[in-house]
């Protein structure tokens, strides 16, 4: 493994100071109220249509609400992930267009760093990375520091793999264009494959959540209509909506387990 942490914490103590670190994400105001919003709804409108009662489908509101933070900052660390790794895929495509040109390390990231800038804005996080890289060069660290760096804050496996594929290339004086020629070649596949396979289950995706939604609009609709099986809170009444919740919720989570492909 060439991943030295001695040297990480270096680099991190000199030159990075509030370094990303994408195995986190920290939630913003409007993304917490967004969150929030998100689990009160979920919790409150499904309680309120079975048991119809404000004020204790309201507690469990508040308190779904906040449960669902988490959830929802995994939602955006996921969702950052991803696009840190598509964003990933374009640099290493502009570092072989730099490198088949004759560039070498350092103007082949300035490149990088222009073409990224454009094609994403100064607040992309790949563009971050890459200037970076470039401040780092300039205060006399090697490309491998800081590649290492990167790639152990990425905590993606495709990006670490590149990063050791592209050390020992470089030590050995091995040919870099190829290297990152065909590592862009095999993430821009697996990223490919892998927005085939969502296109092909979001039919499902939307099944599962019809079928979650479907049996709270048909007690709804029973409940306009004066069902007393419906409206009535009995101990028994409560006992079994109870039940047919859990069922629901138990049901959703396994089709959801199945639908979750990964490569």
């Amino acid at each position: 493994m060439i991943f030295n942490n001695s040297k990480n914490n270096e680099l991190k103590r000199n030159l990075f100071g509030k370094e990303l670190d994408y195995s986190h994400y920290h939630l913003n105001r409007n993304e917490k109220i967004a969150g929030f919003t998100i689990g009160f709804g979920v919790a409150f409108l499904p309680l309120f249509v079975f048991f119809q009662s404000i004020i204790v489908n309201g507690m469990f509101g508040i308190f779904f609400g906040f449960f669902s933070l988490p959830l929802y900052q995994n939602h955006l660390l996921r969702k950052q992930s991803k696009s840190l790794l598509i964003q990933f895929t374009d640099l290493l495509d502009s570092l072989s267009n730099s490198y088949t040109v004759g560039r070498n390390t350092m103007g082949a990231f300035k490149d990088a760093f222009n073409d990224l800038k454009n094609q994403y804005g100064d607040g992309a996080l790949i563009v971050y990375e890459v200037k970076t890289i470039l401040m780092g060069l300039e205060n006399n660290f090697t490309i491998e520091e800081l590649l290492t760096n990167f790639a152990e804050r990425s905590h993606l496996d495709d990006v670490k793999s590149f990063v050791n594929t592209f050390i020992v290339c470089n030590r050995s004086g091995g040919n870099l264009k190829k290297i990152v020629m065909d590592s862009r070649s095999i993430i821009s596949d697996k990223v490919e494959i892998q927005m085939d396979i969502e296109t092909k289950i979001i039919e499902k995706k939307n099944e599962l959540n019809i079928m979650l939604v479907m049996p709270i609009i048909i007690v709804a609709m029973l409940g306009t209509l004066g069902s007393e099986s419906i409206t009535n809170n009995s101990p028994i009444n409560i006992f079994v909506k109870i039940i047919a919740i859990i069922i629901f919720i138990i049901a959703y989570l396994i089709g959801k387990k199945i639908i979750d492909i990964k490569i």
